[in-house]
């Protein structure tokens, strides 16, 4: 019954450690009065999100004012085709209604000083202290227990061949 009708939005925490993520990185800040305006935009969605009629356990969470996660268990459902099209949608809109960048691939996200720095790929030879042991954000984990390693070296990213 409930892998069909149930309603699965579940707290992110409670996602299983295999659960598939989307990652979308904003450009700028999160601030608490844009997560609240997130929450009403994507919430509905989530709450009634589904795969050829099936429900789909899902969650999100905004992680270090920057970083839009969804997550999704694929044990009870799984999503594909019309159902990753809503999603992109709604996230669509979310970054339309913020211009957080969700879609500029370009970007690479820094931790420097304890803190997020959004950069553009092409300009990280200009920026003082990054070389190829600075630590990115890496966008492309696919399951929920690698967010405990997503801060990776910059040698070991895709954007490595940007620092001489």
């Amino acid at each position: 019954y409930c892998r069909t009708y149930c309603r699965m939005y579940i707290d992110f925490n409670q996602l299983p450690e295999n659960s598939r993520l989307w990652i979308y990185g904003s450009s700028r800040i999160i601030h608490e009065e844009d997560k609240v305006k997130i929450h009403k935009i994507i919430f509905p969605f989530l709450q009634n999100w589904q795969h050829h009629g099936k429900t789909l356990s899902c969650s999100y969470t905004i992680l270090n004012n920057h970083f839009l996660i969804v997550g999704l268990d694929e044990t009870i459902n799984p999503t594909g085709g019309c159902s990753m099209d809503g999603l992109q949608n709604i996230i669509l809109k979310i970054d339309h209604n913020f211009n957080f960048n969700f879609f500029e691939r370009l970007n690479v996200f820094l931790f420097l000083k304890n803190e997020v720095k959004c950069i553009s790929s092409k300009d990280l030879n200009q920026i003082n202290d990054v070389d190829q042991n600075s630590l990115i954000f890496n966008l492309n984990i696919e399951k929920k227990k690698d967010i405990n390693s997503w801060l990776i070296p910059i040698r070991d990213s895709w954007c490595k061949r940007f620092l001489n």
